[in-house]
């Protein structure tokens, strides 16, 4: 095993890991020299896709840390996404890797997907599910493809526009190459073209042609468990799906349970001051901040966001203490930088913001971005 197989690379993760939890998988990050880190930035250069389903919002949408790598990807950044298995087999993680792959009868996806098996045997019959093999007459599929008609028949059933899920997962292919198996289920419920309707809870055609058969009785995710039974780990991985999907709401309670049932956390702090500062609750946003701080003053990302929220709240000689707290901590941080150079410029210190648009340029030459600092240079200071 390589050590250091991503030394210099931050990696950040999306949608529901099938092999580890989020906490886990920041831990093997760290052991093969990488960085960790709970969002997508311009600094990311990995971002693996949960292999547990798809990585679609409620609203049949990319999460939010796919679309902030599409944008990244357009303005020129380099970032890499790959699916969790495809993580794994390059990590040489073979045992955790073959977790991923293995199959499963109906009865044993019945139980982890909650869904009855009469159902999945229906699923069966339409093709929207195929084993991939057969044991002495036992059906065995994989994991990812029941997962996934699961969420395509939420999803649709939802109301939300088949069109829209396919151009979602065609990003997707496009990007990880391995979702054939989505496609070709929704196909099968695209049934060519045709539109689905609603007709009370079952899906139809519009000829009446029932489809799909639902229950009446909605069987709920296997995530949503009580209080009592949720560990602070599974109430940061329930966090962690919902910012991804855009729940922010629903994730600031869920960080909130894991701070309570675990106690304090540097980056459980983090990840809800993101999401309070996302529901523009910089007051607030920015006493998590420090918090975060407090317990690991070593995260530049954490100081660079406290400067950003303490600039909102016009707060302006604390953001920039905030900042040169995130430089010494990583003194290539490029989004610092470039953050603290813009700072000194509203305060009319341009002589001071010079070294750290130059410092940014180092780092950047062709985002728009770059073009701003490079003319702020330019213009003040007889830069190129």
């Amino acid at each position: 095993m390589d050590a250091q197989l991503l030394k210099g690379e931050q990696v950040a993760f999306t949608g529901k890991l099938a092999s580890m939890t989020r906490q886990e998988a920041a831990d093997l990050v760290r052991a093969f020299g990488g960085k960790f880190t709970p969002d997508v930035t311009r600094r990311t250069s990995l971002v693996v896709v949960g292999h547990e389903g798809w990585p679609l919002r409620n609203d049949g949408r990319l999460t939010r840390k796919l679309q902030k790598a599409q944008l990244i990807l357009g303005r020129g950044h380099p970032v890499r996404i790959l699916s969790e298995e495809q993580f794994l087999d390059r990590l040489g993680a073979e045992t955790r890797s073959a977790e991923i792959r293995r199959l499963y009868s109906i009865v044993e996806l019945s139980e982890l997907l909650g869904v009855p098996g009469d159902r999945l045997r229906a699923w069966m019959n339409a093709e929207l599910i195929r084993p991939v093999e057969s044991r002495h007459g036992i059906a065995l599929f994989d994991f990812r493809q029941v997962a996934g008609a699961k969420t395509l028949c939420e999803l649709v059933k939802a109301g939300v526009a088949v069109k829209r899920i396919r151009e979602s997962l065609d990003h997707l292919r496009a990007w990880a190459g391995d979702i054939e198996q989505p496609l070709s289920q929704l196909a099968i419920l695209e049934r060519d073209g045709v539109v689905l309707v609603r007709v009370g809870e079952t899906l139809a055609e519009p000829t009446g042609q029932l489809l799909l058969n639902f229950d009446e009785d909605q069987v709920q995710p296997a995530v949503e468990m009580t209080d009592r039974e949720m560990t602070a780990e599974e109430w940061f991985e329930l966090a962690c799906c919902h910012e991804d999907a855009g729940r922010l709401t629903e994730a600031e309670a869920a960080y909130r349970k894991v701070l309570f049932a675990g106690g304090p956390d540097a980056l459980c702090c983090f990840n809800l001051a993101n999401v309070l500062y996302a529901l523009d609750r910089k007051a607030e946003a920015a006493e998590r901040y420090y918090q975060a701080v407090e317990l690991d003053g070593q995260d530049p990302d954490a100081w660079n966001n406290l400067g950003n929220v303490l600039v909102d709240l016009g707060r302006m000689n604390e953001a920039i203490a905030a900042y040169h707290h995130a430089l010494r901590a990583d003194p290539r941080h490029a989004d610092t930088h470039y953050n603290l150079a813009d700072a000194l410029e509203q305060l009319g210190r341009t002589q001071e913001a010079a070294p750290h648009w130059e410092s940014y340029l180092r780092q950047d030459r062709s985002s728009r971005w770059a073009s701003f600092a490079r003319k702020a240079v330019a213009n003040r200071f007889g830069g190129p």
